[in-house]
């Protein structure tokens, strides 16, 4: 819908279920259960036309792809759902987010500034302000400016990082710790406590 709307499509709640025949790909869902997911997709647009459907005419971008060259050899990628103008005329950069799609807040912050970064250098224009909208029925939405500061933590960050991997310099923390929790490669690490799994 939103895609439409940068070339001057705009879409309703009336076109709901067209959607979600031609978006909702669901290949080895039983018949029953891909109903479920087609009323539920459908619902979810609906209820999304009646929230944000003024806003979307304010689309600037729908799925924009960044990059963000943080030093010689490092660039970080990434794709924004969503960059719209608010009724004041500030930029958003919009991160669309479901219970099911979760993170922690922090690592969506930093990513939305990494993504504001990207946006500028890729076109000379800077965001005013980062928003998580949670698509959830009783999903809250949060909005915050782009904190300059913040920007120049995140980029040095990343190119800590970068430079981390390129010199193999990735020590193992000599406990189970909270990073170990929301880590996705704990697993090539250590075992978690409890688990009877290690030796």
């Amino acid at each position: 819908m939103h895609k439409k709307a940068v070339d001057g499509e705009l879409l309703d709640a009336s076109d709901a279920e067209d959607l979600v025949a031609r978006h909702l790909h669901t290949p080895f869902a039983y018949p029953e259960l891909r109903t479920k997911l087609a009323q539920a997709a459908a619902k979810a647009i609906k209820r999304y036309f009646g929230t944000h459907g003024e806003e979307i005419p304010r689309t600037v971008h729908s799925e924009k792809q960044v990059q963000v060259h943080v030093a010689p050899g490092i660039t970080v990628v990434g794709r924004i759902d969503l960059i719209r103008r608010l009724d004041t005329d500030e930029l958003a950069i919009v991160d669309f987010k479901s219970t099911d799609r979760a993170q922690a807040e922090d690592v969506t912050r930093d990513q939305l500034h990494v993504y504001a970064v990207g946006y500028g250098e890729l076109t000379g224009e800077n965001a005013d302000l980062i928003e998580v909208l949670n698509l959830d029925e009783a999903g809250k939405t949060t909005r915050e400016e782009i904190e300059d500061s913040l920007l120049t933590e995140v980029r040095e960050d990343i190119r800590k990082a970068g430079e981390e991997l390129r010199t193999n310099d990735l020590p193992r923390l000599n406990a189970w710790g909270e990073q170990c929790e929301r880590c996705d490669l704990v697993a090539l690490c250590r075992e978690k406590p409890g688990s009877g799994h290690g030796s």
